[in-house]
Order: C-alpha cells, then sequence, then structure tokens
C-alpha cells in the first residue's frame, strides 16, 4: 500500500488486481539531467568506453609505426595475413589456431614502438630500420620472424648507429668467458 490512506489505483496494479480505470498515456520528459516518465524518475546510466582489445590495439600501432602491410606484419608475426586483418577489426580469434598470438604480437610492438621512438617518430625510417642489414648481417625483421626481439632491437640500434671500429674497438665477436662480471 502506499503511503496514503486509501489505496490509489497504482497499488491495485502493484497487487496484481485488473485496473478500473484506464491508464492515460505517461509522457517521457525528457529535459534537463534527470529524465522522468510521469511521476517516476529514470536512471539514465552513463555510457561506458570499451577498450580495444590488446591484440587489436598493438597490431594498429605497428601498422602506423611502420606502414607494413598485413601480409608483412603476418610475416614478423608468424602467422597469416587473414589472421592479422581479422585481429585488427576485433573479431574474436579462435586459440588453437592462432597460438601464442598476443605474446607475439606484445614482442614485436614492443621492438617496432623502441625503433620508432629512435627514428624520431617517423614510420618510413622506422620501415627502413627494420629492414636493413647491419654490419655483421643481422637483420631486425629476421629476428622478429624467428621470435627474437631481443636480438631483433640490438639489431636495430646497430643499422641506427653502427658500432665504431678503430685502434681500440675490435671488429671481432665477444666469446663466453672472454670478459668477467664486476662483481667477482
Amino acid at each position: 500500500m502506499s503511503a496514503l490512506a486509501a489505496p490509489t489505483i497504482y497499488d491495485d496494479a502493484l497487487y496484481g488486481e485488473p485496473l478500473d480505470l484506464p491508464m492515460l498515456h505517461r509522457v517521457l520528459n525528457t529535459d534537463g539531467d534527470i529524465w522522468t516518465v510521469g511521476d517516476w524518475l529514470i536512471v539514465v546510466p552513463p555510457p561506458v568506453a570499451h577498450r580495444a582489445p590488446d591484440v587489436q590495439r598493438m597490431i594498429g600501432d605497428i601498422r602506423a609505426w611502420t606502414r607494413w602491410s598485413s601480409r608483412q606484419l603476418a610475416r614478423m608475426l608468424g602467422t597469416s595475413h587473414t589472421t592479422v586483418l581479422n585481429a585488427e577489426a576485433g573479431r574474436p580469434l579462435m586459440e588453437a589456431r592462432t597460438g601464442d598470438l598476443r605474446r607475439r604480437t606484445g614482442d614485436v610492438h614492443d621492438v617496432v614502438e623502441r625503433v620508432f621512438l629512435l627514428a624520431d617518430r617517423d614510420p618510413a625510417a622506422t620501415a627502413r630500420i627494420l629492414g636493413a642489414t647491419a654490419r655483421d648481417g643481422r637483420s631486425p625483421a629476421d629476428a622478429l620472424q624467428q621470435g627474437r626481439p631481443e636480438q631483433a632491437y640490438l639489431a636495430a640500434i646497430d643499422v641506427l648507429r653502427p658500432r665504431p671500429t678503430g685502434l681500440l674497438v675490435g671488429d671481432r665477436p665477444r666469446r663466453d668467458g672472454a670478459t668477467v662480471p664486476l662483481h667477482d
């Protein structure tokens, strides 16, 4: 029952009995911040912005930073270009087919982001650095394809800033055990 002493038409509707009088059409009042239907307030929740999935965002970043096609990026990720296009469009990916695509995309994203910053945020220079071959024959793109992001980053640094050669700098690769850590 309502707070009023006598039952109202709303109380009858609340308990499931048929209404004696037809209900008048209620007008939706959308003026102002609070909406009302007749005497009732309507609470409209605020819109929720959903973030793009991580793989979708990372693929978009990589393609923006390098201007690579989906086939070029697929070669770096070790997958097909249709998988790259599906992930970029936000379509669900089948785990059985994509494997560890999230990890591989994260590794490539990290390397490309660092090289992009070293290349003064120039997409053409970023793609050129990642596709070039360093003096020792290593290519950042080859290392990314092999799933070795740390080697890809070192090769990209060697392409961007080649190691100097001279009197005190050797050009031979370091041998294991040739140096001793500082703490020993």
